[in-house]
Parts: C-alpha cells; sequence; structure tokens
C-alpha cells in the first residue's frame, strides 16, 4: 500500500488523495458499488433480507410479469421478496438488506428490464445482472455525505488494486502527476 493523505471530498462525489507527486480523484460511488458487487458475488449463500414496513407496489406487462415468475425463485435467493397482487400487480415485501425501501420498486423494474434485453442466457449470467443492480442501489451515492471512515475504507480498497472498475466498466479512479498539473498551470511547456 503506497503512502497517501486523504486530501477531503469534492462535489459530494470524488474522493482527493495525494499519492507523492500524485493527485488520485476516486469516483466514491463507482468503487462503492464495485465493493458491493464483489462481496455479494463472493457469498456462497442466500443474501440477507428485510422486509418493508410498508411493501411496495408494481404494476407489470405481460412480459415483465412472465420474467418476474421465470426468475423469482432467483430473486428470492437474493433477497427479494415479491408476490402477485392481482392482476398486473405484484408487492414488494422485502429487498436484499443493503436496499433502501425507496429504491425496491426502481431495483426490481431495472433488474427486469435487464433481464428483458437478453442480457442473462444463464442462471449465473441472471445473477450477475441482478447483483450488478443491488449493487448499484446500495452504494453510496454522488451527492450523499460521507463519513472519514467510508472515505478511508474506498480509499483503501482502490490502493490495493482490488477496485479498478465499477461493475458496469467504468473507471472508479483517475491520477493527476505534478507534471500534468504543472502543464495546466503553464509552469512548465
Amino acid at each position: 500500500m503506497p503512502e497517501y493523505r486523504i486530501l477531503g471530498e469534492t462535489m459530494k462525489t470524488y474522493i482527493l488523495v495525494e499519492l507523492g507527486e500524485e493527485l488520485m480523484l476516486i469516483d466514491k460511488h463507482a468503487a462503492h458499488e464495485r465493493m458491493n458487487f464483489d462481496r455479494l458475488k463472493a457469498m456462497d449463500r442466500e443474501i440477507m433480507s428485510q422486509s418493508l414496513l410498508t411493501p411496495a407496489h408494481l404494476r407489470l406487462g405481460e412480459a415483465e410479469a412472465e420474467l418476474l415468475e421465470r426468475n423469482g425463485e432467483l430473486l428470492a435467493e437474493l433477497g427479494f421478496e415479491i408476490e402477485p397482487f392481482g392482476g398486473s400487480d405484484y408487492v414488494i415485501r422485502a429487498v436484499p438488506a443493503d436496499i433502501l425501501a425507496a429504491d425496491a420498486a426502481p431495483a426490481v423494474e431495472e433488474i427486469l428490464e435487464k433481464l428483458r434485453r437478453g442480457k442473462a442466457p444463464d442462471k449465473q449470467s441472471a445473477r450477475d445482472e441482478i447483483l450488478h443492480t443491488v449493487a448499484c442501489k446500495a452504494a453510496i451515492k454522488a451527492g450523499w455525505d460521507t463519513s472519514d471512515a467510508e472515505r478511508e475504507r474506498i480509499v483503501r480498497e482502490v490502493l490495493s488494486g482490488r477496485v479498478k472498475y465499477c461493475p458496469h466498466g467504468r473507471p472508479v479512479s483517475a491520477i493527476l502527476t505534478r507534471r500534468d498539473l504543472d502543464k495546466m498551470f503553464k509552469r512548465i511547456v
């Protein structure tokens, strides 16, 4: 682990880290999403779920309802409890423990959209698509306040080399060298 100093956060989105003659910017959401995804993927048991005090409501079209029925067992393994509620309506009674209640319906809708687009030809691919959504919904968001301890944890994971890209392939960090900064400010040509 290189020596580093966390300078703080800017725009409630990027963590600033000094690494000798380099400045690293870390996208806290993208890094935390990868950390969540890796943790969830490594679990070889059902994911902990939380019951919702007020069940979330879903109204699905025929194709989405079929996808939900076809993938219901997998969704249950990953912490979702979804039941028919008459006609094209469903209720979400539980979600993975890391997902906020307000994100319950949007998360299920996003999962169904990914499955509908055919990004999951087999059970393992479907599981990964669902985990991508769960990891994203559970991640620290841009605009949120982040504690010193959370920033420290994210920085250590990124500097360890374990966290390089979010589950969608976006880089989680960028580096500006002293030379880059000197060139920007025309200190050197």
